[in-house]
């Protein structure tokens, strides 16, 4: 799926350019991953664990362009890549095709400045025109920031997966099931 650019301008002035990542995306795809894997505790992968090439990523850039249930979303501030989210879904089963899962990630710089609230708004608004009835995401249970934007969008808690993550130290984290209805 595809979304083409919107301007938003941030309540301390910053422009922010909203859209589809394309194949032409996935050198500053790589790297923001990259970055983002090396930053935060509260992603899946350890950074060793991305080792995704520029060629692989534009080649999985185009497929989801053009599958019509998945859309993956950038946030530009004069040109560089300082946020991403992405709806999928759950599974192609007739029974859950309702369903879809999405995730979204801020470079540290450009937190706290509205930019995921942006990003999960127009993934929710997208997510409902392509026809799905609710949006469902695992968040780290301790990033108490995450889990108060999602509330600001009627997200709401199913359930908690006890150490459901395990970080290289041998310690563990756990994982809100958190889910919104679209409909």
């Amino acid at each position: 799926m595809k979304l083409d650019a919107t301007e938003h301008r941030l309540k301390n002035g910053m422009a922010i350019t909203i859209r589809s990542l394309e194949s032409e995306d996935a050198s500053l795809a790589v790297a923001y991953m990259r970055t983002m894997y090396a930053s935060s505790p509260f992603l899946a992968r350890e950074t060793e664990e991305w080792n995704i090439t520029i060629e692989e990523e534009a080649a999985w850039l185009q497929k989801a362009e053009a599958d019509d249930k998945r859309l993956l979303l950038g946030a530009f501030c004069d040109g560089q890549l300082v946020g991403l989210c992405d709806f999928s879904p759950v599974s192609t089963m007739k029974r859950m095709v309702h369903r879809s899962q999405c995730g979204l990630s801020v470079a540290p710089d450009f937190q706290h400045k509205g930019i995921g609230q942006l990003l999960i708004y127009t993934l929710l608004e997208r997510a409902k025109q392509a026809g799905y009835e609710q949006m469902e995401l695992e968040v780290v249970s301790s990033n108490s920031k995450a889990v108060n934007l999602y509330n600001k969008f009627n997200f709401t808690k199913c359930g908690t997966i006890e150490r459901g993550m395990k970080y290289k130290d041998g310690t563990y984290a756990d994982l809100d099931i958190m889910m919104c209805r679209l409909t």
